[in-house]
């Protein structure tokens, strides 16, 4: 047996080795752990354990230097943005008007050629037509020749355009029939500052709402309900927008809101005025589907 027959490429049937060396091909399923996931406490932006939480009405939870610096920094990019179209917006009105200057100064020169060589269009290209068609007419009324001249004239007119645009279209190479490229219409960029964990809904500085977690002041890296003290994790999370006590909604809906004040601070609240928090969960995977799945294309055997 030769040498080359000996090579692990040769063999029709795939090894244990060659069957590990393509194992990333087909369908690979992987189980997300803990780590992959963010906890119920971290901020959206930073990744880390919330400093002086504050939480939007879609309930996602911010460190506040964290926030503000998103929204000045969203600031900054909506002026440029706005001066951008700014510019653009004046850079067109500045071609329209010459483009109307120039549509207007043409048809000005045209009704100028147009009178000037009126009277040799009828007597040249016209005089033998108008002529023949008037011979029909000479019984008609002074008002019935006077409206056949008019209609010869204007047609007249509209054969010379025509003539010109007929040669400008069968002479593709002229400058002038050379087709324009539609300019893209102009959308004025809104102002305003959206959510960094979901772009749907805008947020603002008045709207975001001081969150407070019951973390047994720092002792333990979990945090628990004000009413049952468990530890708040993946299931329904809420709070009041006056005071940002948080519970989990079962607490919340059971002892808070029948008597609508908060069991902490008293402070009173409606039923409107509840925001459900984000539970804890990965940006790819919910908390009850942590196994994730990707497709490589699958190699022939």
């Amino acid at each position: 047996m030769s040498r080359h027959s000996k090579n692990n490429t040769a063999n029709p049937v795939f090894t244990y080795a060659e069957r590990k060396m393509v194992k990333d091909f087909g369908t690979q399923n992987s189980r997300v752990g803990s780590d992959s996931q963010r906890p119920f406490d971290f901020c959206y932006l930073c990744i880390s354990r919330v400093i002086e939480p504050l939480t939007c009405e879609k309930g996602h939870l911010f460190c506040r230097e964290c926030i503000i610096q998103n929204m000045v920094k969203q600031k900054q990019e909506n002026e440029k943005l706005i001066a951008a179209y700014n510019q653009k917006k004046q850079q067109q009105e500045q071609k329209q008007q010459q483009q109307d200057e120039a549509q207007q100064k043409e048809k000005e020169q045209n009704f100028e050629k147009l009178d000037y060589q009126n009277d040799v269009i009828e007597r040249r290209q016209f005089k033998s037509k108008v002529e023949e068609k008037l011979q029909g007419y000479i019984n008609l009324e002074a008002e019935q020749k006077k409206k056949v001249l008019e209609k010869m004239q204007l047609k007249g007119k509209e054969m010379l355009t025509m003539s010109k645009k007929d040669l400008t279209c069968k002479n593709f190479w002229v400058p002038e029939s050379q087709p324009e490229q539609q300019e893209e219409k102009l959308e004025q960029p809104k102002n305003i500052c959206r959510c960094p964990a979901n772009r749907d809904h805008e947020i603002k500085l008045k709207k975001l709402y001081p969150t407070k977690l019951n973390d047994n002041n720092g002792e333990t890296k979990e945090v628990f309900c004000y009413a049952c003290n468990k530890t708040l994790k993946y299931q329904k999370i809420g709070m009041s927008k006056h005071c940002g006590h948080v519970m989990c909604m079962s607490c919340l809906s059971s002892i808070c809101l029948p008597d609508k004040k908060c069991m902490v601070c008293n402070k009173e609240f409606e039923k409107k005025d509840i925001i459900q928090l984000q539970e804890a969960h990965s940006g790819f995977a919910s908390h009850n589907q942590v196994e994730v799945k990707i497709f490589n294309p699958v190699m022939l055997i």
